[in-house]
């Protein structure tokens, strides 16, 4: 055992000094040949560039493009900006209040709109502009838009998409809120732009019916609510008439009980339900929307018909011989 572990040691000790020989002599061999390039003139090796100089170079030339992109963006094209060029290149512009991309104006009117348009705001200065675009287009842009027809407070931009279930959309200024409720584009988008009208009176007569509404309103100086009752609406009118009807009728017919002495004060307790019905929303929606007195005469006719009907339902059975009381039996 003590044999086989000195072997090792003596091999370690002969290899040492040779290794400490070996690197003097490279020593040598390089401080030499340093001192022969200097003597002969020729000057020493440059320092080996450090590993990050291309990156600097990268990143300088990033900043380079990044301040020319930053400068040709802020600088001025010709003498307008760049909303107002493109706007121009598409004929957005306040001589024309209506875009027609989409076709849907008829092109016999298309120029009295143009007019009609120019003259309202003349004459109340509210703005009207319409774009209709065939799909859902961003272009022109809204930037454009705004450029273009110069849009402020008092300036209203309809949009018409013939591709979309709803062909209406409107952008109003704070100051329209002053004449024109929410409500009112509301109630204006979904009588003329629904689907269902549209399909009945066409794309071009619902689009001219909301703009003749709109205007209308405007020069007189704002509405509550628009013009005009459909015959959806008068129809839903008339069975809310009935349903007043019915229910006064039907109060009357209850016998007196308990505090109430007269049976037609079980109309007057009821007054809240079949008033509602018959006032509110039988006889508002007509009297708010148009001056006609037709509706407003049909459906009082309607809510008193269907009163006395329900209130002399008995007599009218027993004049025919339907009666069944068991005194008959």
């Amino acid at each position: 055992m003590k044999t086989s572990s000195a072997a090792p040691c003596v091999r370690c000790a002969v290899q040492a000094p040779r290794r400490t020989h070996v690197i003097h002599q490279r020593h040598a061999v390089t401080a030499a040949a340093e001192r022969n390039g200097q003597q002969a003139g020729q000057p020493a090796a440059p320092p080996a560039a450090p590993q990050h100089a291309p990156l600097l170079l990268r990143l300088r030339s990033a900043a380079a493009a990044v301040a020319l992109s930053a400068t040709l963006a802020l600088a001025p094209v010709g003498v307008g900006s760049v909303p107002e060029a493109q706007a121009a290149s598409v004929g957005i512009n306040n001589d024309t209040p209506v875009i027609d991309l989409a076709r849907v104006v008829p092109s016999a009117r298309l120029e009295g709109l143009q007019q009609q348009l120019k003259q309202l705001e003349s004459d109340t200065g509210w703005r009207v502009r319409m774009l209709t675009r065939p799909g859902p287009s961003n272009e022109p842009s809204v930037e454009e838009i705004r450029a273009g027809w110069t849009v402020d407070d008092r300036t209203i931009v309809v949009f018409v998409d013939p591709t979309s279930p709803n062909i209406l959309n409107f952008k109003f200024g704070r100051e329209v809120r002053s004449v024109l409720r929410p409500q009112f584009f509301t109630e204006l988008q979904g009588r003329f732009g629904n689907m269902f009208n549209v399909r009945e009176q066409g794309e071009s007569a619902a689009v001219m019916g909301m703009m003749d509404a709109l205007t209308g309103c405007l020069a007189q100086g704002g509405c509550f609510a628009v013009p005009g009752v459909s015959m959806d609406h008068y129809v839903l009118t008339l069975a809310t008439s009935l349903a007043g009807g019915i229910i006064a009728g039907s109060a009357s017919k209850l016998q007196p009980t308990g505090f109430v002495q007269r049976q037609w004060v079980w109309v007057l307790l009821f007054a809240p339900l079949w008033g509602t019905l018959f006032i509110n929303f039988g006889l508002g929606p007509i009297v708010s929307r148009t001056s006609d007195l037709l509706p407003v005469l049909g459906n009082s006719a309607a809510f008193l018909a269907s009163a006395f009907l329900v209130a002399s339902s008995g007599k009218v059975a027993q004049m025919a011989g339907l009666s069944t009381d068991e005194g008959d039996a």
